[in-house]
């Protein structure tokens, strides 16, 4: 009897985001041991992103 191919699953909104929080994190300094944040992060479009993700993931997972 032939094996079923394993399915790739595609990522979650959830999973997507937090992948890209923790992107945009480092990208700023947030993140890592031993980095220190750039300065003016929170002026950065990025930083703004990070705060649009938090509040989409609220939403999720409530």
């Amino acid at each position: 009897m032939a094996e079923k191919p394993e399915l790739k699953k595609e990522p979650t909104e959830v999973e997507n985001l937090v992948e890209e929080k923790v992107a945009l994190a480092k990208k700023l300094g947030l993140m890592d041991r031993g980095k220190d944040p750039i300065e003016g992060y929170e002026k950065t479009t990025e930083y703004k992103r990070i705060n649009e993700i938090d509040l989409r993931l609220w939403e999720l997972i409530k």
